[in-house]
């Protein structure tokens, strides 16, 4: 075979930065005014962000996609955050989930036999919610 010759392995003369991985955030909070606060600070560190409407669906999105971190609400009509989390727990059990509701002491006791990583109770602000998906 003349005239066809396999490159070889060049060496790379240059160095090339490390590029960090990011978090994939999902919010199972709806098209709320905190979804889309916390949606945009993630955003700003760096982070893949997705707002769902539902838990449900975003427990379908994390099952689909590598999450980092969910951000559910625990009392819906449908497939609520505890069912949704403690399905995550079993399938995604890298996955931190962490559930939203309100300030029962029954339920957050409820949240963590579900698998999930942290309960926070309805009307905590965004530094709240950033502090416990990056575990701080």
């Amino acid at each position: 075979m003349t005239g066809l010759r396999t490159p070889k392995a060049e060496k790379r003369s240059g160095t090339y930065p490390v590029q960090k991985k990011v978090g994939r955030l999902v919010l199972g909070l709806g098209e709320s005014g905190l979804a889309f606060a916390v949606e945009k600070h993630f955003r700003q560190l760096g982070w893949d962000v997705v707002l769902t409407a539902t838990s449900e669906e975003a427990g379908r999105i994390a099952h689909r996609q590598d999450a980092t971190a969910l951000v559910l609400v625990i009392g819906e009509i449908a497939e609520g955050g505890l069912l949704t989390c403690a399905k995550l727990s079993f399938t995604r059990p890298n996955a931190r989930v962490l559930l939203l509701g309100p300030e029962d002491a029954k339920l957050a006791r409820h949240a963590r036999y579900a698998g999930a990583a942290g309960y926070l109770p309805d009307g905590c602000g965004v530094s709240a919610i950033v502090r416990a998906v990056l575990g701080n």
